[in-house]
C-alpha cells in the first residue's frame, strides 16, 4: 500500500523490541450472515500490511512497515492457531531510517522477496529498494540489499525464478495523468555483494530494461498506480491500477519477461469499487480477492467475467468489533481470507485497536 508522502511530513521516532510471541487477542464479531474472526495486534504492530502464505508451514507471513515512525519492519508470522509471532527485524535504509516494507513473496530458493518502499514514510527521493531475507532451515537469518533507486515500489509476486514488483510511480514528482508499471528481475542476476540501481524513468525511450510494463492512472484524486500484484500458478501476472480500478492480466513468452498479451480483468467505474489496492489471485476459484482502500472494502473478482461482489465494507472508523480500517492487503489460507488493516492517516486517523480481519469465505 501506499499514499502521498505528504501525509506523512510530521512523523516521530520509536524503537521497538524483537522476538517475542504474542497471544493475540482473538475475538468473534458478527456481520449480516458473515463469521469474522478479529485478531487485535496490539499497539506493538499498528501498520499492518504485506502479506504471503506459505504452504510449507501453514504460516502467513505479515511484515509491519515503519510508516509511522522511524526504525525497522517487523517480521511475523500468523499461525494456524492465529498466534502472531515476530521472527526477523527487517534493517532500516541508512539513508532514510525506515523500513518501508510492503509486498513480499516467497522465491524458489525458499528465501523472501520484499518491496521497500521508503514513499510510504515521506522520502521520495528514489530510496525505493527490492530486498531479500535469506532463510536458513526455515528461519529468517539476514536480509540483503538486492536492488536500489526506486521511487514507490510495492505488491510483489514471484513465478518461476523471475521477481515482479510494481513501481506506484516513475518520477518523484508527477501530474495527471500518472505513469507507473511493472519491474522484473531474475533472480540470478540479483548480486547483494552488488546491488542493482535502476535508471531513473526520464521517458519511455530511455526507461530502465527491467522496467516491462507501463500504464497511466488518470484519476485525479489518488497519486496512486501500479499497486498490488499477484500472480497465477500458469505464470500470468495480475497487477491492480489503484486510482483508476482496473486490473490487468499478463501473459508472457517462454522467458518470462516479454509480454505475449494484455488484458484489462475490470474495466469501466460502474462496480462499486473506490480503488485496487492490494491483491491476491485464487487458482482454485479463478477469482481475484481485493484490498479495497479508499472505499475500505473487500472483493471478489472474477477473473473470467470481471463481475464483482463486495465481500465486506465498512465506514471508517477505529476498526472495533472486525470493522475494515482503511484495509491495504489480502491472504488467503484454507477458507478464510486475511485483510490487514494499515489504518493510514489519510481522512482516518491510526488509533486502536490495529487489527487484521478475518472473513469465513462462503
Amino acid at each position: 500500500m501506499r499514499i502521498s508522502f505528504t501525509v506523512f511530513s510530521l512523523l516521530i521516532a520509536s524503537a521497538l523490541l524483537v522476538g517475542c510471541e504474542k497471544k493475540t487477542d482473538v475475538s468473534q464479531a458478527t456481520d449480516a450472515d458473515q463469521v469474522l474472526t478479529v485478531i487485535d495486534l496490539g499497539d506493538k504492530y499498528k501498520t499492518p500490511d504485506g502479506m504471503t502464505y506459505n504452504p510449507a508451514d501453514d504460516n502467513i507471513y505479515l511484515v509491519v512497515p515503519a510508516a509511522l515512525e522511524e526504525g525497522e519492519a517487523p517480521l511475523l508470522v500468523i499461525q494456524p492457531d492465529n498466534t502472531i509471532k515476530e521472527i526477523f527485524r527487517i534493517p532500516a535504509s541508512p539513508e532514510t531510517k525506515h523500513a518501508g516494507t510492503l509486498g513480499i513473496a516467497f522465491g524458489p530458493d525458499g528465501n523472501l522477496y520484499v518491496a521497500d518502499s521508503q514513499e510510504i514514510s515521506g522520502h521520495t527521493a528514489h530510496n525505493g529498494r527490492l530486498l531479500r531475507v535469506v532463510f536458513e532451515e526455515g528461519k529468517p537469518v539476514r536480509c540483503e540489499v538486492l536492488a536500489t533507486n526506486f521511487v514507490a515500489p510495492n505488491g510483489l509476486t514471484v513465478v518461476g525464478n523471475k521477481v515482479y514488483f510494481c513501481e506506484t510511480r516513475v518520477t518523484e514528482d508527477q501530474p495527471s495523468p500518472l505513469t507507473s508499471g511493472l519491474f522484473c528481475f531474475d533472480i540470478s542476476e540479483l548480486d547483494p555483494a552488488n546491488p542493482y540501481k535502476a535508471q531513473t524513468y526520464v521517458s519511455e525511450m530511455d526507461k530502465d530494461p527491467h522496467f516491462i510494463f507501463q500504464f497511466e492512472t488518470k484519476d485525479s484524486d489518488w497519486r496512486v498506480g501500479a499497486n498490488g500484484c499477484s500472480s497465477s500458478k500458469d505464470g500470468k501476472v495480475y497487477v491492480a491500477n489503484f486510482g483508476d480500478e482496473q486490473i490487468y492480466e499478463l501473459t508472457f513468452e517462454e522467458d518470462g519477461k516479454t509480454i505475449k498479451s494484455t488484458r484489462e480483468v475490470v474495466q469501466g467505474t460502474d462496480h462499486g469499487m473506490g480503488s485496487l489496492d492490494g491483491i491476491r489471485f485464487d487458482d482454485e476459484r479463478n477469482v481475484i480477492y481485493a484490498a479495497d482502500f479508499a472505499g475500505n472494502a473487500v472483493h471478489e473478482i472474477s477473473v473470467e467475467t470481471g463481475a464483482v461482489k463486495t465481500l465486506k465494507k465498512d465506514p471508517v472508523g477505529t476498526g472495533e468489533n472486525g470493522a475494515l480500517d482503511r484495509c491495504s492487503e489480502v491472504c488467503r489460507r484454507g477458507n478464510f481470507l486475511y485483510v490487514s488493516n494499515i489504518d493510514l492517516p489519510f481522512d482516518n486517523e491510526n488509533d486502536a485497536p490495529h487489527t487484521m480481519t478475518i472473513i469465513e469465505l462462503k
